[in-house]
Formats: C-alpha cells, structure tokens, sequence
C-alpha cells in the first residue's frame, strides 16, 4: 500500500518490531529464586482448598492453570499452619514436596485433585 502511496517503507521497522516481540518474549516467566505464590492459608477460605469463583474471578471457567500460575512457584511455602510431614507421612500433615512431584508429573490435570474443577465443564 506504501508503494501505491509514493511513498517506502522505513527500513528500520521490521528490526524495531523483532526486538519488541524479543523484549516481550524475555520478559515471560522467571528464572529467580522460588518465592512461592502468596494465596494465604486456603484451608482457612470459605471452601479450602477448592477454587471457587468469587475468590478467583479472573481465572474462573479456564482450563490453563500454568497459564498464570507459574509451576516453579507452586506449592513452595506451606501456609496452612499445619506441620511438614516428616519421614512418616501423617493425617494433618503437608507433604509439599510430594505434592510438588504430582503437579510436575501430572501436570495442570492434578490441579483439581485438590482445588475442585475451577468451572470448567467438559
């Protein structure tokens, strides 16, 4: 459309767009140390650890969990207030570790093992 105008295209735009979708595309994701997302304790919320619409709104209905939640930052500190599991896996005991090893192995489908079907019907 430019030539029809009279009128070129500047050579400088396509190397100015690569290096904003290369900017936009270093800038996902974390290579930081783990922090841990900071939900509080999701026992002490009106369902537990089910996800329910009204203390998740934004990501109700969406079947891509990871998509905002980053799996390196999940399950990291355990704010329950309940105790570590030890050696000896107890009732009433947080295995994080182990929970950890379920999400990666299993991936976004082991979310509703624990935190309901965040609205998505199949």
């Amino acid at each position: 459309m430019s030539a029809l105008l009279g009128r070129r295209q500047p050579t400088w735009a396509p190397g100015l767009l690569g290096a904003l979708l290369g900017l936009a595309l270093a800038s996902c994701g974390s290579d930081g140390p783990m922090a841990g997302d900071d939900f509080g304790n999701l026992l002490a919320s009106p369902a537990g650890l089910v996800v329910v619409e009204t203390e998740h709104p934004t990501g109700w209905g969406r079947p891509d969990c990871f998509a905002c939640h980053e799996l390196r930052n999940m399950h990291v500190v355990n704010r329950t207030g309940l105790p570590e599991c030890t050696e000896q896996v107890t009732d009433g005991c947080i295995d994080l570790a182990a929970t950890r090893s379920i999400v990666r192995n299993q991936g976004e489908s082991s979310c509703q093992l624990c935190h309901g079907d965040n609205g998505v019907t199949q």
